[in-house]
């Protein structure tokens, strides 16, 4: 369980493989981006990362976002493990007929975690199943993505991305594995996705690097080379730029923050 109030916890792209993942926006605004297209998003939405699924966040400067999240491990009957909702279904809420009672449970779930309290197993799952049950009855008024031509293709330009961020591309390696032309890539990508190929493999590379300053004990200089950076020099400019703060401050800052219902 975790409370982000205006951002102060940045995490750009990354995905989960043990775990959901469920955010409300209590305040301020922003975009996101999950599974390879841009949502704006604001107070009252609600957005649903499962497991596997990239995802992004990015907040408007001047205002900030006021978010609440909560991970957690699950098995629904009939989805793949730490999945909420079919991945057909849209990610990103805006319900307000369930927006309230979501926010209720997980301020509720968050205050009593920040306050020491790890609530016993008979309490927590009957809570957790509750607040399942909310969000799948809420996200089912969104149970369809539509399919667009422009969206398949920059589906196809993120799993190159994703495949070769580490590595040293270009646009024009890009162009030529995808077999479109640099300008027109760009486009449809940067349409749907917020931002340019080339900006999605720097965010791609810090967010990788924010997990392995959180998660594991690597040296810094030895993450900068893992996430595709010839020099620590070149990957903590890049990361202060994007994060605010050096790799070493991140880590010393928020390594072993926030609590996990399981």
């Amino acid at each position: 369980m975790e409370d982000r109030s205006h951002t102060y916890l940045p995490r750009v792209a990354h995905s989960h493989a043990d775990r959901a993942e469920i955010l409300y926006v209590r305040g301020g605004n922003g975009m996101h981006v999950v599974d390879g297209k841009a949502y704006k998003t604001g107070p009252g939405n609600i957005l649903i990362y499962n497991a596997g699924v990239l995802h992004d966040e990015q907040a408007d400067s001047s205002v900030g976002m006021d978010i609440i999240s909560c991970a957690f491990s699950v098995k629904i009957e009939g989805l793949p493990p730490n999945c909420v909702t079919p991945r057909e279904w849209c990610p990103v809420l805006q319900n307000d007929d369930y927006a309230s009672e979501i926010e209720a449970v997980m301020t509720a779930l968050y205050s009593a975690f920040k306050n020491g309290d790890k609530l016993p197993a008979d309490v927590r799952q009957p809570l957790l199943n509750s607040f399942l049950l909310i969000v799948r009855r809420a996200s089912r008024n969104y149970s369809s993505v539509p399919t667009m031509k422009g969206i398949e293709l920059s589906h196809r330009i993120q799993l190159y991305l994703d495949e070769h961020f580490k590595e040293s591309i270009t646009l024009e390696d890009i162009a030529a594995a995808t077999k479109l032309s640099p300008y027109y890539l760009s486009h449809v990508f940067k349409r749907a996705v917020g931002y340019s190929p080339m900006r999605y493999v720097i965010r791609r590379r810090i967010g990788e690097a924010q997990s392995m300053l959180l998660f594991t004990d690597k040296t810094v200089a030895e993450i900068a080379y893992t996430v595709g950076y010839n020099s620590a020099s070149n990957f903590n400019n890049a990361f202060r730029d994007m994060i605010g703060m050096t790799p070493q401050s991140y880590r010393e800052t928020w390594k072993g923050i926030g609590t996990s219902l399981t």
